[in-house]
């Protein structure tokens, strides 16, 4: 051990209006997300309180990893432990193996000339193709 000499410990109370950076877990869903997944339930006659979008990660692309989502019925992914969210009655399950890519991201949905659809606005990607089909962790 070393010898401090006279140093003294000095408690620094936390500035009062100073920002916390608090980690995001989770998949948060846009209202219009939410509104797009009943409006395609509701086109398949399939009732959103027992169905949802899926979301997984595959392997794939010139990055690593992509998206593959799908509506599908709730009750199999709880029993095989996916995660499930909620948000204005829809529901979005992300896959057990895939959370680990897309927790502390943002489910929405886009309109396009160039194409409408789900989008995952994920702050873990570190690198995309040029494509916009695949990304890195």
């Amino acid at each position: 051990m070393s010898d401090c000499g006279d140093v003294q410990k000095v408690f620094v109370p936390p500035e009062k209006n100073k920002e916390q950076v608090i980690p995001v877990k989770g998949l948060a869903i846009t209202d219009y997300a939410a509104t797009k997944i009943k409006e395609f339930l509701k086109k398949e006659k399939k009732p959103f309180k027992k169905f949802g979008l899926k979301i997984g990660v595959k392997p794939d692309g010139c990055s690593g990893h992509s998206y593959v989502m799908e509506l599908i019925e709730i009750e199999p992914s709880e029993k095989a432990g996916d995660k499930i969210f909620h948000h204005n009655g829809a529901t979005a399950i992300v896959e057990k193996l895939g959370y680990f890519y897309v927790a502390g991201s943002t489910l929405d949905y886009i309109d396009a000339l160039t194409g409408s659809g789900f989008t995952i606005l994920n702050p873990n990607a570190k690198n995309f193709c040029s494509c916009g089909s695949s990304f890195g962790v």
